[in-house]
């Protein structure tokens, strides 16, 4: 059941950092329309001997905890990027952020920690285009001090999702 609720913190905290302003005429066409998108199976490699499905784009371990989730969001780039260079929270603290190339294409990227259940996480955040009105939303966290393992799990399964 943990495993669940830090998927959700995990859910609500990508959603606070990418919110949904889609160019629909009411909020409740916003809200659908991130809805069906965010349950759209997104084609992502992630290590099953690490991590466990607790949806279909969610994956988490347990111990050390460690979560990969991947979900479209209904934002243009340009949006999205400048919620990402605007983005303030007290519960997530910035190392890095900007625009950087993996595997051929133009990504933003936010670096940082936060808390979850008393546990100081990593968390890496990319988001690439799909098209004018959608973005793919990457999320990579692990507890800080895991086996290198793991980060290099969650880079793979970034390098499955990004690509031309």
């Amino acid at each position: 059941m943990k495993k669940i609720y830090f998927a959700f913190f995990l859910l609500a905290l990508g959603l606070n950092v990418q919110a949904q302003e889609a160019t629909l005429k009411s909020d409740q066409d916003k809200q659908a329309r991130a809805m069906e998108l965010m349950s759209e199976k997104v084609d992502i490699k992630v290590d099953e001997n690490l991590f466990m499905a607790v949806t279909p784009n969610t994956y988490v371990s347990e111990s050390p905890k460690a979560v990969i989730m991947a979900m479209k969001v209904p934002e243009s780039y340009a949006e999205a990027k400048k919620k990402i260079n605007d983005s303030q929270d007290n519960k997530f603290k910035v190392k890095d952020r900007g625009e950087k190339t993996i595997n051929g294409v133009n990504v933003l990227f936010m670096e940082g920690t936060s808390e979850a259940e008393g546990v100081t996480l990593n968390n890496t955040i990319y988001c690439v285009a799909i098209d004018e009105n959608t973005c793919l939303m990457f999320i990579g966290m692990v507890e800080v001090g895991a086996d290198a393992k793991y980060t290099e799990a969650i880079t793979e399964a970034a390098n499955s999702v990004i690509k031309k």
